[in-house]
């Protein structure tokens, strides 16, 4: 499995804002992300929530696969466990592994795993409909209209991805859930 780092991350996407011809106070501009906070993820001097990661690859027209770029060719089919390109957002005490082997999909299979108190450090939404099936542990789906979920081991959640949502695990242990995203997010 390979993990980016916040300096991978931060030079994909400058790499990806530079593409789009658009200055920092652009961007910022258009995202409600600071231009200072930018530039620090630019740099590799700070972590980002997956919340901002996703609002700046779809600002972008990119995806997350994008910035988690293949090492290797990989079998345009499988993904191998040691293949998988994994995100990890310290700050929120998650990390997510993508399970398809490109980007150019119609829907984005991935793996959650949220450490005991992590939390999506804010409401993220997206274009399309969304699918969870908690694997281990449990976690709270919020909905920005205050609407908690409560969803353990073995239950599934399919809604409105345009829908602010977030995650939580308010469990004594670590959970992961599969989350299926349609069309392709990350």
């Amino acid at each position: 499995m390979t993990t980016y780092s916040p300096p991978q991350v931060g030079r994909a996407l400058s790499e990806l804002r530079r593409r789009q011809g658009c200055s920092l106070q652009q961007v910022a501009a258009a995202t409600g992300i600071s231009r200072s906070f930018l530039s620090l993820v630019e740099n590799g001097h700070s972590d980002i929530t997956m919340g901002r990661l996703l609002r700046l690859v779809t600002f972008y027209g990119a995806h997350i696969a994008d910035v988690l770029p293949l090492q290797n060719p990989q079998d345009p089919v499988v993904v191998r466990r040691g293949d998988q390109r994994e995100m990890e957002s310290p700050t929120e005490g998650m990390r997510i592994a993508l399970l398809a082997p490109e980007k150019d999909h119609k829907m984005t299979p991935s793996v959650a795993t949220v450490e005991p108190g992590g939390a999506s450090a804010e409401y993220s939404s997206h274009p399309g409909e969304e699918f969870i099936y908690v694997l281990a542990g449990s976690i709270t789906l919020e909905f920005e209209d205050g609407r908690p979920v409560e969803l353990a081991r073995g239950d599934s959640a399919y809604f409105d991805s345009q829908l602010p949502h977030a995650y939580k695990n308010t469990g004594p242990r670590q959970s992961r859930f599969l989350t299926i995203s349609t069309p392709a997010t990350f």
